[in-house]
């Protein structure tokens, strides 16, 4: 039996050459252009809109919203598998070492975005808040800080089957923790908040990997949801065969699918809108889209700006849901259920996701109107919208079928 001082060591090597694969086909296609692009426009606009920003702008708000979901989100990468539920458990004393190390890793991991969004904001900080570097560099620091204690705390949770109360708690501590900080609030308010947390930490959290088992099954649950983000994030750029794809019932959005028939020209509409609306992943990733378009469209309050953030929003939304076509259930089950053409399945498919796009179209036409743009350019991004997803449609995402039905 392999030794268990290595078994961390092996599994991460193993982990990172099946994501190098994807990372290196992702290198190699378009997707990582558009990316350029998108930075590099992006990175423009973003440095004329903070240079027009007024120093009332709310950036601490921003700022705390963004840094919380960075560092209150903080799974444990464990690399666990199924049959280690059988093989490691009995080990489970042993096993101290690799779950440390899993914990650096995730940490280190979870950091990195954690960095990067700091430096982005870091122009809006300086215009708006506070000018000296040194004050924003100090800000780093605490946050690191607050993290790897979010990490710390996260892994006693896993002693728990429900531990709602304690997510809660170590959320609301964190809030406090980067609000006190970004609105400069005096010392001894976050020294009192220091002694607080060191007596959660101490007589709340830590007590529970002494009076509880630990939680195989919910470590290996986190581990199969974070890998199944990324293989999503791969299914964009090439078939990911062990995907596994979550299923919600959203019984309430069912009678969105009764206008599309059983018939043999229309059963796969059927088929692709309850897909949508039932998959934990397609449906999810489009309102997020949404909502930040529509968040980015009111920050940014430009007309022109505003058309060009909605055709972005669109494309990315393009993107995520072209997987839908092959997320394994089309060839596995109803195409064995329904012996429909393969012509006509991706006509089906096409008209479901067209109506998806220009739908988004005009849900952030509506918000630009809400948001104070001009009607004239709210009909532009509906009209601009809609152009680009049926080009998209029957263009890229139409040839990209023939492609994998070839």
């Amino acid at each position: 039996m392999e030794k268990v001082e290595t078994l961390w060591s092996r599994r991460l090597s193993e982990h990172w050459q099946m994501t190098s694969r994807y990372l290196k086909l992702l290198s190699n296609s378009g997707f990582m252009f558009t990316l350029y692009i998108l930075i590099i426009g992006g990175g423009y606009f973003y440095q004329q809109w903070v240079k027009g920003l007024p120093t009332t702008f709310p950036t601490e708000w921003i700022l705390l919203i963004l840094f919380s979901f960075f560092i209150i989100r903080s799974p444990i990468r464990t690399l666990l598998r199924s049959a280690d539920l059988v093989f490691l458990l009995p080990l489970e004393d042993k096993l101290a070492g690799y779950f440390k190390k899993a914990m650096v890793y995730s940490f280190i991991l979870q950091s990195i975005p954690l960095i990067f969004v700091w430096a982005i904001a870091l122009p809006l900080y300086l215009h708006t808040v506070d000018t000296r570097f040194s004050a924003y560099g100090a800000t780093l620091v605490v946050l690191i800080i607050i993290k790897g204690w979010n990490i710390l705390c996260a892994w006693q949770e896993n002693y728990l089957l429900e531990a709602n109360g304690y997510k809660w708690a170590r959320g609301v501590v964190s809030l406090l923790f980067i609000g006190l900080l970004l609105f400069e609030a005096p010392w001894y308010a976050l020294a009192l908040l220091v002694v607080i947390t060191v007596g959660l930490t101490l007589f709340s959290f830590h007590p529970l990997s002494q009076s509880h088992l630990l939680k195989w099954e919910v470590l290996l649950e986190i581990e199969e949801r974070q890998a199944a983000n990324f293989d999503r994030f791969a299914n964009l750029i090439t078939d990911v065969p062990h995907m596994k794809n979550r299923i919600k019932p959203r019984r309430y959005l069912n009678s969105v699918t009764e206008i599309f028939s059983f018939g043999s020209n229309s059963v796969f509409k059927r088929f692709f809108s309850k897909t949508f609306l039932r998959s934990g992943e397609y449906f999810g990733i489009y309102i997020r889209l949404i909502i930040v378009g529509a968040i980015v469209i009111w920050m940014v309050s430009g007309e022109l700006s505003s058309v060009i953030i909605a055709v972005i929003t669109v494309y990315l939304t393009a993107m995520q849901l072209l997987p839908m076509w092959s997320s394994g259930q089309v060839e596995e089950g109803p195409a064995l259920l329904y012996p429909i053409p393969e012509q006509v399945r991706q006509k089906n498919f096409l008209t479901i996701f067209m109506f998806l796009l220009t739908l988004e179209a005009l849900l952030l036409a509506i918000i630009s109107c809400l948001v104070g743009i001009p009607i004239l350019f709210a009909f532009l991004i509906l009209a601009v919208g809609i152009v680009f997803s049926f080009l998209f449609t029957y263009g890229y995402a139409s040839r990209k079928l023939h492609k994998e039905a070839d």
